[in-house]
């Protein structure tokens, strides 16, 4: 059985208030110039960092550390990274950012149906990818909120026969428990919050990503077709979570 070779990092990081386990970041990249600027400017932030060089170590590491986030390269050589995308993907849900060097919508389209949650160019400066992890890892702490106490109803959203329970994050369809990706709840969450109203691009983009993502407003398109599909959802005639022309989206009531 081969040794994994993946490095892990923790000084007085940042701590998950409802786990108390380390607000960690994968970084998985042979570009290591690259990850030497990009590590030092996350760790002045307390966030706990593990570094992987492959794919094989990039998995192993996802697996066993569960971070709150993975940073992966597109251009790693001699290995399918769309495969180790859905891999990633299917070991939790981190927030996972793919780096391109070639950024284009193509590109972009394919990483985001793999299981990526954005897509940014590379090479990012180490002082602009310290400052998107810890708008990623705001967003991620102010969604795990405390478990309510005994006897505290549940936030529970219903939308015929959808429901959505904010505090648990759980979602039922008739009845049927359905599994979402933390980015997936996040855009449902969003729209549930608002009752029905519609929600421009935007304000999904606020609310998921925070104001400092640089995305292409687009690609919600690429997460609502993705979420529909998993709440069982037609993309083509959706019943659920509907598109109102030029304004955004809204969950049918």
């Amino acid at each position: 059985m081969e040794q994994t070779s993946y490095v892990v990092v923790q000084y007085n990081v940042m701590r998950d208030r409802l786990t108390d386990s380390p607000i960690g970041v994968l970084v998985i990249d042979d570009d290591t110039r690259w990850i030497d600027i990009v590590a030092a400017y996350i760790r002045r932030g307390k966030v706990s960092l593990a570094v992987a060089d492959d794919a094989q170590d990039g998995l192993a590491a996802a697996d066993m550390l569960r971070p709150s986030m993975i940073i992966f390269s597109l251009d790693l050589t001699d290995i399918d990274t769309l495969n180790m995308c859905r891999g990633l993907r299917a070991t939790g849900d981190a927030h996972i950012i793919a780096m391109a060097r070639r950024c284009d919508k193509d590109t972009t389209d394919l990483a985001l149906a793999a299981g990526a949650d954005e897509v940014l160019a590379k090479p990012s400066s180490g002082r602009s990818m310290a400052a998107r992890t810890r708008a990623v890892l705001r967003v991620h702490l102010a969604s795990r909120r405390t478990t309510p106490s005994s006897g505290e109803l549940a936030d529970r959203r219903v939308f015929g026969p959808l429901s959505v329970n904010l505090e648990r994050r759980e979602v039922f369809v008739a009845d049927e428990q359905v599994k979402l990706t933390r980015t997936q709840f996040e855009i449902l969450a969003t729209l549930a919050q608002r009752a029905g109203a519609v929600t421009s691009r935007q304000q999904l983009i606020d609310s998921v990503w925070g104001p400092s993502w640089t995305g292409s407003p687009n690609n919600i398109d690429v997460h609502i077709g993705q979420l529909r599909r998993r709440l069982g959802d037609d993309p083509a005639r959706p019943l659920l979570v509907l598109s109102v022309r030029g304004k955004g989206f809204r969950l049918a009531r």
